[in-house]
Formats: C-alpha cells, structure tokens, sequence
C-alpha cells in the first residue's frame, strides 16, 4: 500500500470518527417554545333586573315613590379595554281604565347616589373601576358606573337607588316605563 493511500485511508477514518463523535455527543437542535392561546370570553353586557317602585296611594297632591334598580355588568373580553354603563328612561305610560289618564313623564324619574359597585368574579375593584358615577334624571342617558382601561375584566352588581315624581291627581292604574341599559368601551 503506497503512503498516499494510507494518508487518504487515514483522513478518511479520521473524519468518519469524527462525524460519529459529533453526532453522538451534540445536542439536537429543535424548538422548545410552548404556545397558549387564551381567547375572549364573549361581549360586554349591562342588565337591569325588571323592577318595582313601592306603590302609592290616589292623592289630590303631588307625591313620590321609591325603590331600587339592580345593575348587573360583565365583561369577559380579558382586555381590560374599560367601559361605562348609561340608563335613559321612556316616560311611565298610563295603563288603567280612566279616560284622562296621564302618562308619567321621564324628567320625575330620578336616580339617587348610587351604590358602591359590588365585585362578583374576575378582576377585584381598584380605585379607577368599577366606579359609582353620581345620579340624576334619566330623561337622558345618564352614566352610572364606569371602569377605566386597565380595571373591570369580571362582574359587577350595583344598587342604583330610584325615585319617581308622581303629579298631582295622577290616575289610579299601573304605570310602565321602559329602560335603555348601554354599555360602551371605554374613555
């Protein structure tokens, strides 16, 4: 055997061992991330439960009647992108059988200072959100609570407490009004 092919023999051994040493002890390069996806869980909502004003009695002078509003808010979008919830009220339509019935109208019905917002699950209350927004006449959409970016990815409750200005020599029967609840992203 010539010098130059036992030189190539051995490279050629040379770099086969090599190779096999290589492969055995380097580690195996291959991805090592790991993705979790959390997806929302659904829209922004704003309820109030049907409620009823404490009933009055038939008198030639103006009165009022009282009761109290739940508001129920849930946003499980997980952005915490905030919101703010506005109520508006028709007018108490007249429905009993007097011929000069009235309806009521939507300036008398008047939200009082409300409740601190009540945490039920979710993210816990923090000082921008959910906050109690003051009341007012819901002749026009009024914001009753809010929560800012950052704050109010859960549930809430609140207690809005309400009253109504019953005229003078308003009919007996019963009187219906209908809320508008809207709930909006926040600023």
């Amino acid at each position: 055997m010539n010098v130059q092919t036992l030189v190539k023999r051995s490279l050629l051994g040379l770099i086969g061992a090599a190779a096999i040493t290589a492969s055995i002890g380097a580690p195996a390069f291959a991805a090592n991330d790991v993705t979790q996806v959390i997806n929302g869980g659904g829209n922004i909502s704003a309820s109030v439960a049907s409620a009823t004003l404490s009933p009055v009695t038939y008198s030639d002078a103006q009165q009022s009647s009282s009761g109290t509003l739940n508001l129920s808010v849930s946003d499980p979008r997980g952005t915490a992108a905030g919101w703010y919830v506005t109520l508006a009220s028709t007018a108490f339509v007249y429905g009993g059988s007097s011929p000069i019935g009235q309806n009521l109208p939507n300036t008398g019905f008047v939200l009082g200072t409300p409740g601190s917002p009540v945490y039920v699950s979710g993210q816990s209350i923090q000082p921008t959100g959910p906050v109690a927004v003051a009341g007012g006449s819901l002749d026009q959409a009024r914001k009753t609570i809010s929560a800012a970016v950052g704050t109010g990815s859960g549930s809430y409750t609140q207690a809005l407490p309400a009253s109504l200005v019953i005229p003078t020599f308003s009919q007996t029967g019963s009187y219906l009004a209908t809320l508008t609840v809207t709930i909006s992203n926040a600023p």
